[in-house]
């Protein structure tokens, strides 16, 4: 288990040994993170490392010392407060529930109990700091998933501008074309890649530290650099999901371009993903190709909800397949379960050619209209998905 950084605020040296003890495989219970009074305890969480748990002794001035901690829990939402009493009391337990604490328990469950307490908490809150993800995924060549990827990143991060997400993050899985690249116009020496191909753990620091600032709203991270494609490209699947991983710690929302990558990687993808788009034109050799990717993705345990369907550059007069065949080629259960994108040939050709998304190129286009929709309709999941209830466990 990660080791966690836990401070105590208590008087009582019984107290601290017991704490102390119960935390020995988590990490030392330094004597700077030892807090006797709530000034000493504001202080502390002011500091580097940041704190994950604090363990409250509530048993001197109960009542005082609840009103007292309020504010803290308020303001450092990301740490859990532990609040310790000799005896169980209603009336505490229902005050440390109303200022936020996250779990109560009596003294005499420290030892035994307290170190998994501080793990699952932690995790529960690293969990609920975890950004969303959207994986792009191509039933044949030319689909425009490239340019899906990039306006669908700026767009969620227009949909989560009130939540101080930061910038969203494009990651380019091409390792042929570096598509991206070529779309923003730019390089860089490493990328994704090359995080994949190193050994040692793939982190969020380590995912921002190799990205490239496009905008304000958008950041890349590309395959490699543009003088090594064609050069590396490693698709395991469980190095895959810990990039995943560690890009949802890093950003707000991160965008998956995977356009020839193989099923399993894929499913690895898509299981740490909101949303997967299987994108598509419609026509026989991508419905057909499409298929057989929903099958090998629903295989490998992707729950079918999660994947959206979508034909782009679709022109309703001028396709020689219609949604509702298109839809029962797959196997659809209905033909909205089939999305699509339309054809927007000169807004996409300008913002390309000017390597901005289309919310700054040609922010009234159609294109955009539909990745604007569609942005929306993920995010929505994804805030459903991830809304905590607050309420306190007790031990």
């Amino acid at each position: 288990m990660a080791s966690h950084t836990v401070l105590l605020l208590s008087n009582d040296s019984a107290m601290v040994g017991t704490v102390t003890t119960a935390l020995s495989n988590n990490g030392k219970l330094t004597p700077e993170n030892i807090c006797r009074t709530v000034a000493d305890l504001g202080d502390r969480l002011k500091r580097e490392p940041a704190a994950d748990a604090v363990v409250v002794d509530v048993d001197a001035f109960p009542e005082r010392l609840m009103r007292a901690i309020e504010p803290l829990v308020r303001r450092f939402g990301d740490t859990r407060f532990i609040v310790a009493s000799e005896k169980l009391r209603n009336e505490l337990m229902l005050e440390a529930m109303q200022i936020g604490a996250r779990y109560y328990m009596l003294k005499q469950q420290l030892p035994a109990e307290l170190n998994d307490v501080v793990h699952r908490l932690c995790r529960q809150a690293e969990e609920s700091r975890q950004g969303g993800a959207v994986t792009i995924l191509s039933a044949g060549g030319g689909c425009g998933a490239t340019t899906v990827a990039v306006n669908l990143a700026a767009e969620l991060h227009l949909c989560a501008k009130d939540t101080e997400n930061g910038p969203s993050l494009v990651v380019d899985l091409d390792p042929a074309y570096g598509s991206v690249a070529s779309y923003m116009g730019a390089d860089s020496q490493y990328g994704v890649f090359d995080l994949l191909a190193r050994e040692g753990p793939i982190d969020a620091e380590l995912i921002k530290s190799t990205s490239l600032s496009l905008s304000e709203q958008l950041h890349a991270l590309l395959s490699t650099s543009l003088t090594r494609l064609g050069e590396v490209g490693t698709f395991d699947p469980e190095r895959l999901a810990e990039a995943a991983a560690a890009c949802k710690l890093a950003y707000g929302w991160t965008v998956l371009d995977a356009p020839r990558i193989p099923i399993a990687a894929a499913a690895a993808l898509a299981k740490r993903s909101d949303a997967t788009i299987l994108l598509m034109q419609l026509a026989i050799k991508d419905l057909r190709v499409a298929h057989q990717m929903l099958v090998g993705l629903t295989e490998r345990g992707v729950p079918t909800e999660s994947i959206y369907i979508i034909a782009n550059r679709y022109r309703k007069k001028a396709t020689m397949i219609s949604v509702e065949e298109a839809f029962k080629a797959l196997g659809l259960s209905k033909a909205d379960d089939l999305g699509t994108i339309p054809n927007d040939y000169q807004a996409v050709t300008e913002a390309v050619n000017l390597g901005k998304p289309l919310c700054d190129a040609a922010p009234k286009s159609e294109f955009r209209r539909a990745l604007q929709d569609l942005a929306g309709t993920i995010a929505s999941v994804h805030q459903n998905a991830s809304t905590s209830t607050g309420q306190m466990a007790v031990a």
